[in-house]
Parts: C-alpha cells; structure tokens; sequence
C-alpha cells in the first residue's frame, strides 16, 4: 500500500507513474513502490522561477529492497512566482529576463561530463515538463555531512571549481539569453533601488540604522557607490567565463556515503563572469549568512584565491598573477556592502526580523568587515 505523507505528488505525478519512473531509472522493471514519503523543504523561496521544493523518499522492492532518496524543484516562468501586486506589464517584462529552463539544461545537458575529479551533480531521475511552464526536476536528495567546513574542504571546493571553470570555458547554454549575466543583474539593482535607497536620510534615521555600528559606515557606502562604474569597468577587463554562480558552501554539499566528492546544486544563477566570481559566495557565504564570524574573512581568502587559481591552470586555463584576487576584491564590493543591512526591512518591505537593530548590527559588522579586506590598501591574500 502506497501512503503519501502530506498529500498529492509533485507535478501531481500519481504512485504508480513514480514507480514507472524508477523502474526505468535504476534498470529494475520489477521494482514494486511499498511506501512514498513527501516533506515540503523547510526553505524560503525566493526566487520567482522556483515553485516548490519537496523531499519524496520511497521504499520499494523487487528480489531486494530499495530505498530512494528525491528532492523534486519545480522550476516556472517567473509569471508564476512574481508577486500579482506588480503591474502585469511589468511581471511580463521582469519574467522575460528570467530564464527559468536554465537550471534543466544544465541537469540534462553536458554539464555533468565536464566535471573534473571528485566533483559532480546530484543525479537526475527525471525532468519532466508540463503544459503551464513548469519543468519538474526528480533529483538525488544528497545526505550532506554537517559538521563545519575545514580548510582541507575549502581548498578541495575552491580547486574544483577553478577546474570547472577551465572545463566550461567553451559551454554555451541555449536557454541563457545572449549578454544576460547574474553580475549585471545585481548591478542593475544596485543602481535602482540600493544606492537610492542608502542616500535617503528616512533610512538613517530609522533607530536600527541610527546605531553607532551601523550608522559609521554612511560615509563608506556612500563613497563606495560613486565608485561601482569604474568597479564594473574593471570587471569587464577580466577574463569572462561560466560560473556555477552561488557555489556558497550551501550549494556545495559533502555527501556522508561519499565524504571525497562535492556536489553542485542550485544553478538557476548560472552565467558568464569575471573569473573568480564564484570564490566569492565560496569564501563570503557563511559570514553572510551568519554561520560564521567574518574575522577569518582573510584566512579563507588566503587559502580559496590560490586553490582556484591552481585549478584553472590544472586544466589548462592560468591567469595572470593577482588576476583572481583583484576580481573577488570587486566582486565582493559590489555583491555585499549595498544590499546586506536591512534598508528594505526598515522602510517597512521584506519580512522583518524580529530583532532588527541586532540583525542591522549583525549585518554592520559583515559589512565592515568585507569594506576591510576588499578596499585598498589591503593586505596580500
């Protein structure tokens, strides 16, 4: 008897179609599905081309037992997760820029035959598209160890990926638009709403920005934001290769079955940038997201920027000495400092911590912290 935990199937895929799906995946034409286990992931979805995430964990039989691990990602145009309160003119216009197939590309295409040793993609079962532009991803649910990343992990991830990087240097991706980068959204942003935003004296004045910690980098964000054209020229200066794009040490998961591989997930960020672009997530991530303290901001950088680099010439692709290091300098100048304090939260948009002035504090501290290792003069890595 199949038993559903909390409802329908994704994609409303019926038991019996899931246990066709498996019989054909794992070459088992007998296999018979006992039980079906759905669990919604406990993760805030934000992006608009993300419509659910969900664990399906099924046990079966045939002359032997089985039990399957699934994470299913229903990708959608972005019209879907678009908030209805924008105007439909601009949903149509904001959702054209989004390129929601990209993420089944890279899972059906060569990507996978491009990883070098000891890294890989979570294996796909099945992408499977429907008729109201959606595209369900039937995805190994990776079991990653928790403990804290070391450096020996660190070095391993940040050469994985400057080998990839050599390895998808001639990858083109037919459903990412022609010019469209991730960097040049963030930018984008940057211009439109975030410096506005920290130029605003309602901001300043809000008690959790009037803060000391807070309140003392004004001058700094301010200075920093007459800076960001001459930040991106010297970007578009760089080598411009593909990038994973958000390899944080949250996309980069240490299976326990397997503690020598890496695997990749969440590419829906995936585009050409500087090279060196995905050191940044890699080394920042955890101290922004605030499970690390950014003291070691520096150390980790010390041991990424010449794994990477190690990398790229490992498979054929070295780059000039400093190169990579000026590129994360920039990258992270432009990725943090103007979108890490909580401007929206404080003006009333975005879900409100419910702490803010620690939260403000918390994120202040990021901040400077990113401010003090990126900006000249500054220590060698």
């Amino acid at each position: 008897m199949v038993v559903t935990a909390s409802g329908d199937l994704p994609g409303r895929m019926t038991p019996a179609e899931l246990q066709d799906l498996l019989r054909q995946a794992l070459g088992r034409p007998e296999l018979v599905v006992d039980d079906i286990a759905r669990t919604p992931i406990a993760h805030r979805i934000t992006a608009p081309a993300t419509g659910s995430l969900d664990r399906v964990h099924v046990t079966a039989h045939d002359s032997e037992p089985a039990a399957v691990r699934l994470v299913v990602k229903v990708l959608q145009s972005a019209m879907h997760g678009l908030p209805p309160h924008i105007p439909l003119a601009d949903r149509e216009r904001i959702a054209a820029g989004i390129p929601w197939r990209l993420e089944a590309e890279v899972y059906t295409g060569d990507t996978g035959q491009r990883m070098p040793p000891g890294v890989r993609l979570p294996r796909l079962y099945a992408a499977l598209e429907r008729p109201d532009d959606r595209i369900d991803l039937w995805l190994e649910d990776v079991d990653p160890a928790e403990e804290p990343w070391t450096t020996a992990d660190l070095e391993r991830a940040a050469t994985g990926l400057g080998r990839l990087t050599a390895r998808r240097a001639d990858q083109r991706l037919a459903t990412l638009p022609a010019g469209l980068t991730f960097l040049d959204h963030l930018v984008d942003n940057i211009r439109h709403w975030a410096i506005p935003g920290l130029r605003s004296e309602q901001l300043w004045a809000h008690p959790a920005f009037a803060q000391p910690e807070v309140a003392a980098l004004r001058g700094d964000l301010l200075d920093l934001a007459e800076q960001v054209d001459s930040m991106l020229d010297s970007l578009h200066a760089a080598p411009w290769l593909n990038t994973h794009g958000d390899p944080t040490p949250m996309n980069v998961l240490r299976p326990r079955e397997d503690p020598g591989t890496l695997v990749l997930i969440d590419w829906g960020t995936t585009s050409p940038g500087p090279v060196g672009w995905d050191l940044v997530p890699l080394a920042f991530g955890p101290a922004e997201n605030g499970t690390a303290a950014p003291d070691d901001l520096r150390d980790r950088l010390a041991v990424a920027v010449p794994a990477f680099e190690a990398g790229l010439a490992q498979d054929g692709l070295p780059q000039e000495a400093g190169e990579v290091a000026q590129v994360v300098r920039t990258c992270a100048l432009l990725r943090y400092p103007f979108t890490s304090l909580p401007g929206r939260e404080a003006m009333g948009g975005g879900l409100v911590p419910d702490d803010l002035p620690g939260y403000a504090r918390r994120k202040a501290t990021f901040v400077r912290a990113v401010l003090d290792v990126c900006r000249p003069p500054t220590r060698a890595w």
